[in-house]
């Protein structure tokens, strides 16, 4: 995988991607999902994919094609980037899920999955826990490079974002790697990408995980051997989250070691893809029943 898969965003194009009902009016998904809102193909599993903070959808551009005819790679647009740079970027965990969950009902997909990355992999996580909440929940949820969510408000885990001057976040977003050294260098675009990440690193500053009943899907858990933010120990405490099949992999590298492994952790991704059941009807237990 070259860097710029995984890179940050520089794109500060102010053109929004939406889509308009028959009547004109601008749906939600439309600002989510920059590939516009097509309708669901029940024969296709979708792969909603959350970038890392600092990052848009174009992470996942390399992407595109690579899980199979059977599996639409869906990438996430947060705002503040991209094709949504007009907006402020949220600070807020719960205020990123729940306008995603909005669009992913609204979308309202038979068959789909979740990926997500770094902060993606916390925005993933309360994702699925709000859809499960709805009885919508995703066929299976990776998480990648980020330690388990009840880990993740530990008291003293990392400096907040909000005591370091712009050397220091710059800094630290140097040493997490995936950032290109030509991006790095450059004083116009970082003045564009530090509120940004400034913004994403107050959403994993902030969060507090809520204790609540485990998922009930298979979770896959990927992340790298030296990635000192996102531990062995730390990723396999997601194995409490879900009361599913569990699977944990660890490839060589640090924070962003897809940018080395690609093919092996697309390969990985597909057979996660490949357990989500077709489309069909979906018979529950009540819920005094369960």
């Amino acid at each position: 995988m070259t860097t710029s898969t995984m890179t940050t965003t520089t794109t500060t194009t102010t053109t929004s991607a939406t889509t308009s009902t028959a009547d004109g009016r601008a749906t939600a998904a439309g600002r989510w999902f920059p590939r516009g809102n097509t309708a669901p193909d029940p024969s296709r599993l979708r792969l909603y994919c959350l970038p890392h903070a600092g990052g848009g959808a174009s992470a996942y551009r390399a992407w595109a094609g690579r899980l199979g005819t059977d599996v639409d790679v869906v990438p996430v647009q947060l705002p503040g980037r991209e094709s949504r740079f007009a907006e402020p970027s949220a600070t807020a965990a719960a205020e990123i899920a729940d306008g995603l969950c909005a669009a992913l009902v609204e979308r309202a997909d038979e068959r789909w999955a979740l990926f997500g990355h770094s902060m993606g992999a916390l925005l993933a996580y309360e994702v699925a826990c709000r859809m499960s909440e709805l009885d919508r929940a995703p066929g299976h949820l990776v998480v990648s490079g980020m330690a388990a969510p009840p880990l993740v408000d530990r008291p003293g885990r990392r400096r907040p974002v909000r005591e370091l001057s712009d050397a220091e976040l710059s800094a630290r977003i140097q040493c997490l790697g995936g950032t290109p050294d030509e991006v790095l260098r450059s004083a116009e675009l970082m003045e564009l990408l530090l509120p940004v990440f400034r913004a994403d690193f107050q959403v994993c500053d902030d969060y507090r995980f809520v204790p609540g009943p485990p998922l009930d899907m298979p979770l896959t858990v990927l992340g790298g051997a030296g990635d000192r933010g996102a531990p062995v120990t730390g990723l396999a405490a997601w194995r409490g989250l879900t009361t599913g099949a569990y699977t944990m992999r660890v490839f060589p590298g640090g924070h962003f070691y897809l940018n080395d492994h690609l093919d092996d952790v697309l390969a990985t991704v597909r057979t996660a893809c490949a357990d989500v059941p077709p489309a069909g009807p979906v018979h529950r237990l009540p819920h005094c029943l369960r």
